[in-house]
């Protein structure tokens, strides 16, 4: 079994040898942030985000990076819209800096931002309050900077339950923006 973790690292080591600016955190959050946005991603619209103009799209390593986040859209498409509540982010593991895990944390959450604005959503244009005030929570989480900061096990827990707040959240703000189908009844 595949865990988030060795997913994470895979996927930064790809991201990395591919020369891309973003790291898994927020590759994984732009998805996110698309898929929401409009129930569909383009797949050009998001390698494009994903790597700098001007990279050779046809070096092995960015084909093997392509094939990383082609795998990573299938799990993420299902885990949005299977009503299972599967979702989960992708961040480095617990054993890794206080301060690295809320980086990354900041960076998912910029990538989930960007990534709706890309897909359209216009925050204004939003009705539920609870989706507003997730977006704006996500808007300050992307701006938060902890430099290394080691973390008191206050910190740790405090961590632990922004991450899955922002998870529910996420498949919360999946459903409000586009709401499962009911199954097919038959008439």
């Amino acid at each position: 079994m595949t865990t988030t973790t060795d997913s994470y690292q895979r996927l930064e080591a790809s991201l990395a040898r591919a020369r891309s600016e973003l790291d898994a955190a927020e590759a994984q959050g732009l998805f996110c942030g698309l898929l929401c946005a409009s129930g569909r991603v383009n797949e050009t619209q998001w390698l494009s985000e994903i790597f700098e103009e001007g990279v050779d799209t046809d070096s092995a390593a960015v084909e093997a990076c392509r094939k990383e986040l082609n795998s990573l859209a299938e799990s993420l498409s299902t885990a949005l819209y299977s009503g299972d509540m599967e979702l989960e982010l992708m961040l480095p593991d617990d054993e890794a800096p206080l301060g690295d895990r809320t980086e990354a944390l900041g960076s998912w959450c910029h990538g989930f931002l960007f990534g709706l604005g890309l897909g359209g959503v216009r925050q204004d244009e939003i009705r539920s309050p609870e989706v507003r005030e997730l977006l704006q929570d996500m808007g300050e989480i992307a701006r938060l900077n902890l430099d290394g900061e080691e973390g008191s096990e206050e910190d740790e827990a405090a961590l632990t339950e922004i991450v899955e707040y922002l998870r529910v959240g996420v498949l919360y703000i999946a459903e409000m923006l586009q709401p499962l189908q009911a199954p097919p009844r038959l008439q």
